[in-house]
C-alpha cells in the first residue's frame, strides 16, 4: 500500500468515488457537483488530495482542506468497494492526521458527515473523533454532525 498526495493521476478517482457514495447515500449538492467537475480544485492553494494505492488502483481518497475560518477539515473521503473491509479507511485518516500535525503543524482537525453513513461515524469514534456539532449544518444540507481530532 502505497499513499500519493496531489498527484494528478488520482484526481479522477478522487472524483469518481466520491461522487458515487454521495450518490447512493444522498442528493448530490452544488459543492458535490463542482468537487466532481473540478477535483484538482481540492487540492490547491496548500490543499491535499491523498490516495491509497493498491496494485496500482486507486483504494481509498481524501482530502484536507483549509475553510474560511483558517481551519482545516478532513472531507471527501471514500474507500472503493472492492476494497472495503480492509483497513483502507484509517490508514488514510492516519496518514492524513500525521500529514496535519507534522507537516502543517495543527493541533486540531474536523470533518461533517452525516449519522446515516454510520460505518463512517463508528470509524471516526474508533479513531478517537469526538462529535462537536449534532444537528442540522449551516452550510451542507445533507450534514447533521460534526467531529474533531485532537493531533
Amino acid at each position: 500500500m502505497d499513499i500519493r498526495r496531489n498527484d494528478p493521476r488520482d484526481f479522477r478517482a478522487f472524483a469518481e468515488l466520491n461522487i458515487e457514495w454521495i450518490k447512493d447515500l444522498h442528493v448530490v449538492e452544488p459543492s458535490d457537483q463542482y468537487m466532481y467537475d473540478h477535483p484538482e480544485s481540492y487540492a490547491q492553494n496548500g490543499n491535499s488530495i491523498f490516495a491509497v494505492i493498491i496494485d496500482d488502483q486507486v483504494a481509498g481518497v481524501c482530502a484536507l482542506k483549509q475553510d474560511e475560518e483558517n481551519e482545516w477539515e478532513l472531507t471527501k473521503m471514500a474507500v472503493s468497494p472492492k476494497f472495503q473491509g480492509r483497513g483502507i479507511g484509517k490508514a488514510l485518516m492516519d496518514h492524513v492526521e500525521n500529514y496535519a500535525k507534522d507537516k502543517l503543524g495543527k493541533s486540531r482537525i474536523y470533518l461533517i458527515s452525516n449519522t446515516i453513513n454510520a460505518a463512517a461515524i463508528r470509524l471516526y469514534k474508533r479513531c478517537g473523533w469526538i462529535v462537536i456539532h449534532e444537528g442540522p449544518h449551516p452550510r451542507y444540507a445533507r450534514a447533521d454532525i460534526a467531529m474533531e481530532k485532537h493531533l
